[in-house]
């Protein structure tokens, strides 16, 4: 129940920082239909060249691209609204084309880091599959779950500092991680409390939609449609949000991090609670 609390208090204060720079919902948006777009055009070419040659060892190139660009793709939107956000945290308007031309001068950066980010992706993969074929499909997917999730926390303030410090691929990990361990330890709280609001607030009720709308598509294609229809918008918007709250949320608690500043209506005891410490940890494991 605490943890739904700070989660709640923690996405109101992000949501307050939103609200009063609408711009910063446009870039998870602009990120979207550029996916879309690159999905279509290498995918979509990757398949016709497969069905041309009647091999699909013939899409593999431009799969490859393809899926390497909506990296790029993501990092690119992402490094946009994080320094977009910085300045809407101190009380600075901003503009979607602010963002972007804030993100074309770490272009260098952000290709690299998206190369980065997915060969660990790929390799984790391989791993997962590697695993599975010698122990199993559980082995398999505990490794995965586990390093997957030792990369989130290791990478969780990379793009802030690519967007803030303009730092490569090799120092933004090292800081990220650096500030992870150092500030907090290694367990991430306030993300997934705003991960846990999100979920019950918007996605849940969508996904409720979608279940009924499939169970009453047979007997009412309308209304079944209605709500599938409706279940799918209210996700992707609840995803929408989601990514600018926390990405708003992850540049606060990288700023307090590294500099000790309380920005965009947070307090301090929010931000201070939103990893769980390690000392604190160690030390509830001594007296118990």
């Amino acid at each position: 129940m605490e943890r739904i609390k700070r989660g709640w208090r923690l996405s109101k204060q992000s949501w307050a920082v939103v609200k009063s720079d609408k711009s910063l919902l446009a870039f998870p948006i602009i990120s979207v239909v550029a996916a879309i777009i690159t999905m279509i055009i290498f995918f979509g070419g990757g398949a016709a060249i497969a069905v041309a040659i009647d091999s699909p060892w013939g899409a593999l190139p431009l799969v490859i691209v393809g899926v390497y660009l909506l990296t790029v793709v993501g990092v690119f939107s992402s490094v946009a609204l994080a320094s977009c956000a910085t300045e809407a945290l101190e009380g600075r308007q901003t503009t979607v084309g602010q963002g972007i031309s804030a993100a074309r001068g770490r272009m260098k950066l952000i290709l690299a880091w998206a190369a980065v980010a997915l060969f660990v992706g790929v390799l984790i993969s391989v791993i997962q599959a590697l695993i599975e074929e010698v122990a199993g499909s559980l082995a398999s997917a505990i490794v995965g779950g586990l390093a997957g999730f030792a990369w989130a926390v290791a990478t969780f303030f990379v793009i802030p500092v690519i967007a803030l410090d303009g730092l490569g691929p090799k120092e933004a990990l090292k800081t990220s991680a650096h500030v992870v361990k150092e500030r907090w330890g290694e367990g991430v709280v306030g993300s997934s409390a705003i991960g846990v609001i999100t979920f019950f607030v918007a996605m849940l009720p969508a996904i409720i939609a979608i279940a009924l709308g499939v169970l009453v598509i047979g007997s009412s294609a309308v209304g079944g449609g209605l709500l599938i229809g409706l279940g799918v918008l209210v996700f992707v918007i609840a995803m929408l949000f989601q990514s600018t709250i926390m990405a708003v949320f992850r540049v606060a608690l990288y700023r307090y991090a590294t500099e000790g500043e309380v920005i965009g209506g947070f307090d301090r005891e929010g931000l201070e609670s939103a990893f769980v410490a390690k000392k604190t940890r160690r030390g509830a494991r001594a007296s118990a």
